[in-house]
């Protein structure tokens, strides 16, 4: 269940900040952001930005990865905070917490998509999700959640933004998968893409995902 109810903004301006951070990829940032949420770590909100910016900048511990699974578990209620922090964690949840979470999302969230903000932070779950199945050669897993995400932007033809995160997935796949070729293709046109629409820092986080999986 999603609801846009109160979250101190500041946790939401974090996280968005925590969002910039990581895709200049600004270390410097995440540090400060993971060091002041370490301070006040008692409270759930500085306690999760902190296990965020922990994974971002050192991975997570098998204790913080139980941690952060509990946590998302027993969320009720989705705010645009607590889906901040599932885009940065979303990696260390296990398949079926993670299949369960998306299917709940088209079959019970749909009308959320109509808000530009959380369409883009949904979609990007699901690619960071997808990532993480085509590292694990879990190709069919991966496909199922592009598939899902390309229906569910039907209505959002103009999104571009949204739509190229889904391509560039979509051509890691192909490229991990075999489709060599085609998924290279892909990926490069998706950044070209990226850069056109103005944003530099997005290009170079998909460069240096694109660098990764070609040189391996």
């Amino acid at each position: 269940m999603f609801f846009n109810n109160y979250h101190s903004d500041y946790f939401v301006e974090i996280c968005d900040e925590i969002e910039d951070a990581n895709y200049m990829q600004d270390t410097v940032k995440l540090k400060a952001i993971n060091s002041e949420a370490g301070k006040y770590d008692n409270e759930q909100g500085n306690r999760m930005i902190f296990l965020a910016t922990q994974n971002l900048l050192y991975g997570l511990t098998e204790r913080e990865e139980v941690e952060v699974t509990d946590l998302m578990f027993n969320i009720e209620v989705w705010s645009y905070f607590e889906l901040s922090i599932l885009s940065f964690v979303v990696e260390h949840l296990n398949t079926r917490l993670t299949l369960s979470l998306m299917k709940d999302f088209w079959k019970e969230n749909l009308h959320y998509l109509k808000f530009k903000k959380y369409r883009e932070k949904i979609v990007q779950i699901v690619c960071r999700a997808a990532v993480k199945y085509i590292s694990e050669n879990k190709y069919s897993i991966a496909q199922k959640l592009l598939e899902d995400v390309n229906i569910a932007l039907i209505p959002y033809k103009k999104d571009l933004f949204c739509r190229n995160m889904s391509r560039f997935t979509l051509g890691l796949l192909l490229h991990q998968s075999g489709k060599t070729a085609e998924g290279k293709a892909k990926m490069e046109s998706s950044i070209r893409l990226f850069d056109e629409l103005g944003l530099p820092e997005m290009k170079a986080y998909y460069q240096k995902l694109f660098d990764e999986s070609v040189k391996n």
